[in-house]
């Protein structure tokens, strides 16, 4: 946890540990035994330290409860109070809640503070078991904790899961890292399984006061797939409310020759850090993407890159998305990047003779016909493009739907084979794809979904504390 988290938890607990001295051996020795009865649950991989303050706080604030109510007017009842509600909600926290939430961020942030809300719900049918043990939300984020199991002893994961009003009317939530969620999942004996589900409502949606969890749940590495629909209802403790989201305000505008980008905004919400973009309404150019943009934890003095997880535009810039479920208020960020593309803004239109194998049109002269050929039953048409950097991939990707010379459609094969690939070697990107072997009236047009626009490259750093 770090050494001032440690000292703080030392700290909190210190006129708890002063009190335990003062009270006669044979009552600490009962309250241990209560305590030890109650089953506690702490993460073994703590630190000594830790455990060592909360087993001395628990015991002192038992003891110091009975003396309280014996003796009321010795005691701050309220501070007593306080004291002993986050003692018990740590106690109602799993073992794999701890686990999952790491030694640092906003999980592990949230879990101290005692906003763990234990919901214990189960839902079963078809021989699958879904309990949700708990939960830490705010009203714009909410990671629910599960444990799933079959009968046969099989693992059982959620498929496309997700969140419902009381009256069955889907909430507007985002699953963060949909399809994949189980990334750590702790598995124990018996193919019981233990991991978390975490969803973002956009901004103006919040959590309603009780909601469901439904979707598919399927069975792993069966010979004989399964799903089952199971849905369990879930309250929420509006008084345990945690902090799942936070801002932290950037406002640096880079220059790329004349074409302005503001780096707005770093926002923290669970597993992830969201760097916001806008593109300035004055330029003259329509940005499309930042190239080579990295962004870094300096927290010890080295670089660790978080890797980019999401992505999205609206026409006004991007939200990027960055794994990092171990990042901390404070830590250190850099951010860079090598430049600025902007869109291309001709037109995106491609004509080719397949019969004399010549390019008739390119969107300009970076296109080059490459060659070709017939490749089974498919014509393979390879192009290049030649690239400002080695290594970036560009393509002249064409759209579904393709002209002959007389009008007549075509599209390219569905059939679930590849038919494209590309990769960038040197100075050019070089692309291939393929459409059905046929006599087609010379020359076929393929209007293009990509093609690249201008470069403009310029390194920059930005340090974020």
């Amino acid at each position: 946890m770090g050494e001032e988290k440690e000292r703080l938890l030392e700290q909190y607990f210190q006129s708890a540990a002063i009190a335990s001295r003062r009270i006669p051996e044979p009552l600490l020795e009962e309250a241990v035994a209560a305590g030890l009865n109650r089953g506690k649950r702490i993460r073994r991989s703590r630190a000594i330290m830790r455990r060592s303050a909360f087993f001395i706080g628990t015991v002192a604030a038992a003891v110091i409860l009975g003396i309280g109510i014996a003796f009321p007017q010795a005691y701050s009842l309220s501070g007593l109070e306080g004291l002993a509600a986050n003692l018990i909600g740590r106690a109602e926290i799993p073992d794999y809640v701890e686990q999952l939430a790491g030694d640092r961020g906003i999980l592990r942030e949230a879990l101290d503070d005692g906003k763990y809300q234990a919901v214990t719900r189960t839902a079963s049918y078809g021989g699958f078991q879904v309990t949700v043990d708990g939960m830490l939300t705010d009203l714009n984020h909410v990671v629910l904790f599960y444990t799933s199991r079959s009968d046969a002893g099989e693992r059982i994961t959620p498929d496309s899961p997700r969140l419902f009003t009381l009256g069955y009317d889907p909430l507007n939530a985002i699953q963060f890292m949909a399809g994949s969620q189980q990334f750590k999942g702790v598995t124990e004996e018996g193919g019981i399984y233990h991991d978390m589900i975490i969803f973002d409502l956009p901004l103006g949606e919040t959590l309603p006061s009780e909601f469901y969890l439904a979707g598919r749940w399927r069975n792993e590495g069966s010979r004989i797939p399964q799903d089952e629909w199971l849905e369990v209802k879930i309250p929420v403790k509006v008084n345990r409310l945690a902090v799942l989201g936070r801002d932290i305000d950037v406002n640096r505008t880079l220059d790329f020759d004349g074409q302005k980008i503001k780096v707005a905004t770093v926002k923290q919400v669970v597993q992830q850090l969201e760097v916001t973009l806008l593109a300035d309404p004055s330029n003259d150019k329509r940005a499309e993407r930042m190239n080579g943009l990295m962004l870094y934890n300096n927290r010890k003095g080295g670089y660790t890159a978080y890797n980019l997880v999401t992505m999205t535009s609206n026409g006004e810039g991007w939200k990027l998305g960055y794994l990092a479920p171990e990042y901390q208020r404070g830590d250190p960020l850099i951010l860079t990047g090598k430049g600025l593309e902007t869109a291309f803004e001709g037109e995106k239109k491609m004509v080719i003779n397949t019969a004399t194998k010549t390019l008739v049109q390119a969107p300009d002269s970076r296109l080059q016909l490459k060659s070709i050929e017939r490749s089974g039953s498919f014509i393979r048409i390879r192009t290049a493009i030649q690239t400002p950097l080695q290594g970036m991939a560009y393509v002249a990707r064409p759209k579904n739907d393709f002209k002959d010379a007389k009008g007549a459609v075509y599209s390219l094969p569905q059939d679930g084979e590849i038919h494209e690939r590309w990769h960038s070697s040197g100075e050019w990107s070089e692309y291939y794809f393929d459409i059905p072997a046929s006599q087609y009236a010379q020359p076929l047009t393929f209007d293009l979904r990509d093609y690249p626009g201008g470069l403009i490259q310029q390194d920059f750093k930005i340090e974020i504390k």
